[in-house]
């Protein structure tokens, strides 16, 4: 029999044989502790294997050893990615800069460099990065499509449309352009040609899941439910979703697949669910569920449970997004539920007791969504953007529900919301803070869904690049019939929004 060799586990590596390769890599490395190179192929091969933990640890060992070889460290820095913990991204970042120095020619470095960029949400340095590999690499397709994505997601909407274009010239069936393009026509607001665009993607790859949810969005702005929701489902890797036409006898379990404020959205389908005398479950985070036992209508076959934990027997399970689709599959619902989330009438009263001074107005306010959502920085304020708010102090007192920690210095005067405001679960303080309010101010985030939900007057301060459910060109929303749509003029200034808010409230 051959004895194992270096050469024979990288053919292993070579031949797509990852755990063949470690076998070898180990037996050899029981002779030869001090291997830089075998330490280095066993972390790769264990990272091929889905063990990115034990590659990060292999792959550490080789570079203290020998830490001359710049694709040791660009391989670190692809091991700790695929942990996916942000603790790890600043190492990371460091090994791709160092492999980088090194290397400065090896186009994959660059490219990792930028994934990481872009998970960092640092969209601009991401272009910088990609335009570089763009540079050692110039015409390639794949990367000139993956910095038009990385300019439309730092709001350059021109360059990302004339980059696709140059794509789509040399190879008109590049799916990953046209998505891109059609990215590209949505955040300049052209949504009939984003949506010829997502078309031609999903014509191209029908099985293309990012074509499908992209062109579910553009088509939900333009208010086609039909695409709209069917394609919304590609958002996730769940079956698409179905219910029985006879729900009689059926349990439901309805789980949290996006975020708060999408649940506040949707929970007003578990309603007529429980017409139709299904047993709905709804599972989702303890601490929104210690909220929604308060505030949702109770029902004898209404039940609760904690997401993360063992799931209850149940017939169906659906994604609680997924629901307009299976009732509403073609056409708006109808609003007149509204209000279907109710804050506590005590707490409302103790509100008001403790903030309310005669004559004034007051007014809640949050100008800050979740930021761990990619768009994030097209719907979230800069609180300096704020400053016109401060020309109506002497008739408006403000508070914030603004529940991500400290807010800063605001240019006007504001009330922060008290530390345990909320301590006996999610949002349940800050509703009954809203319903003691005249109004609710809110930028596109989770504030505004419970405020709409609560039925508060809402005055929404919209994005120029909008997510779909505040749909184009309207100044009122049809989820909910409370809300005033204040919308952005141009990406980026969010003065003019305030302004206009601050001439409202003169004449409220």
């Amino acid at each position: 029999m051959t004895a194992p060799s270096f050469e024979q586990a990288v053919l292993h590596m070579s031949q797509g044989r990852p755990a063949e390769a470690a076998r070898t890599a180990e037996t050899l490395l029981r002779t030869e502790p001090g291997n830089s190179r075998l330490w280095h192929l066993l972390g790769c091969a264990r990272l091929q294997l889905g063990r990115p933990d034990e590659a990060a640890r292999d792959i550490r060992r080789a570079i203290g050893l020998d830490a001359s070889n710049p694709a040791a460290h660009a391989n670190l820095a692809r091991a700790l990615l695929a942990l996916g913990r942000a603790a790890d991204r600043d190492e990371a970042e460091r090994s791709l800069r160092h492999a980088i120095a090194a290397g400065p020619a090896d186009l994959s470095f660059r490219l990792t460099l930028a994934e990481l960029l872009q998970a960092a949400r640092r969209y601009p340095e991401a272009v910088a990065e990609l335009g570089l590999a763009l540079g050692l690499a110039p015409g390639h397709p794949d990367i000139a499509a993956t910095l038009a994505s990385a300019l439309h997601l730092a709001g350059r909407a021109d360059e990302a449309l004339d980059l696709c274009h140059q794509v789509l010239a040399a190879i008109p069936g590049h799916v990953g352009a046209w998505i891109n393009r059609g990215n590209a026509h949505l955040l300049k607001g052209e949504v009939a040609a984003a949506r010829a665009a997502l078309d031609r993607a999903v014509e191209l790859a029908p099985g293309n899941k990012q074509a499908r949810f992209n062109r579910g969005f553009a088509a939900l702005r333009q208010e086609d439910y039909a695409i709209g929701w069917a394609d919304y489902e590609s958002r996730h890797d769940r079956p698409f979703a179905r219910l029985p036409d006879r729900l009689d006898g059926s349990v439901i379990l309805i789980d949290q697949d996006q975020y708060a404020g999408d649940t506040f959205q949707y929970i007003r389908f578990v309603l007529p669910l429980l017409e139709r005398g299904a047993r709905v479950v709804l599972s989702l985070p303890a601490r929104l569920n210690a909220m929604l036992r308060v505030c949702f209508p109770t029902h004898p076959r209404l039940d609760y449970h904690a997401m993360g934990t063992p799931e209850p027997d149940h017939d169906h399970k659906v994604g609680i997004a997924s629901l307009p689709l299976l009732l509403w599959p073609s056409e708006p619902f109808g609003a007149g539920r509204v209000p279907y989330l109710h804050a506590p009438g005590d707490a409302v009263e103790a509100w008001r007791r403790r903030i309310r001074r005669p004559g004034r107005l007051a007014v809640a306010i949050n100008w800050q969504g979740n930021p761990d959502y990619d768009l994030d920085h097209f719907r979230s304020v800069p609180l300096s953007h704020l400053a016109p708010l401060a020309e109506v102090a002497d008739r408006v007192d403000f508070f914030s529900v603004h529940g991500g920690g400290p807010v800063g210095q605001a240019p006007f005067p504001l009330t922060p919301l008290p530390g345990d405001c909320d301590a006996a679960g999610a949002f349940l303080g800050t509703a009954a803070l809203m319903r003691a309010c005249d109004l609710v101010v809110s930028s596109d985030t989770s504030t505004a869904h419970l405020a709409g939900a609560l039925g508060c007057p809402l005055w929404l301060m919209a994005s120029a690049y909008p997510e779909w459910r505040w749909l184009d060109g309207r100044s009122d929303s049809p989820w909910y019939p409370t809300a005033r749509l204040f919308r952005q003029p141009a990406i980026g200034d969010w003065r003019p929004v305030a302004a206009a808010i601050a001439q409202a409230l003169r004449i409220l």
